[in-house]
């Protein structure tokens, strides 16, 4: 096995914890949106913050890195649409994830718990969020079919 071979697996690997955490996430907040559960939703919430934290963040940084290594010791080289547009699709999926979701999350688990699920506020910041996660999922799922694709290359 190659060093390449090695980085390639760590890249993938990490994008399939990513990337499929991001699609699992978007059926339980379907899931515990649909229950008006004020106890599995302020869970839901409390997840959200923590995985996004403790486990998207961390494959998000791995696959950045190792997607990098990978275009320096693959001699990719940086001028090809692919790469640039899945370096745009990770850094774009981290930095709303880390400034925008996780932390809401956290903040919606709070109105949760202080107001009820069905307050106008926690049903407001949800929407809210599912919006913007499933566009980054979408993105997301871009990023993997442009790397899988390779278009130009």
């Amino acid at each position: 096995m190659t060093g390449y071979q090695w980085l390639l697996a760590l890249h993938i690997l990490s994008v399939v914890v990513w990337v499929g955490g991001a699609v699992t996430m978007q059926i339980l907040a379907v899931r515990a949106a649909g229950s008006n559960d004020p106890a599995r939703m302020a869970a839901f919430g409390g997840d959200t913050e923590w995985i996004g934290l403790h486990v998207y963040m961390p494959a998000s940084i791995l696959a950045l890195i190792s997607g990098i290594a990978l275009v320096l010791n693959g001699h990719w080289g940086w001028g090809h649409s692919w790469i640039v547009f899945g370096i745009f699709g990770i850094l774009f999926s981290a930095i709303v994830g880390a400034t925008f979701l996780g932390p809401e999350a956290g903040r919606i688990k709070k109105l949760i718990e202080e107001h009820g699920p069905t307050a106008p506020a926690v049903r407001d910041r949800m929407n809210r969020v599912f919006l913007v996660s499933r566009i980054e999922l979408v993105i997301l799922l871009l990023v993997v079919a442009d790397m899988a694709l390779k278009p130009g290359s």
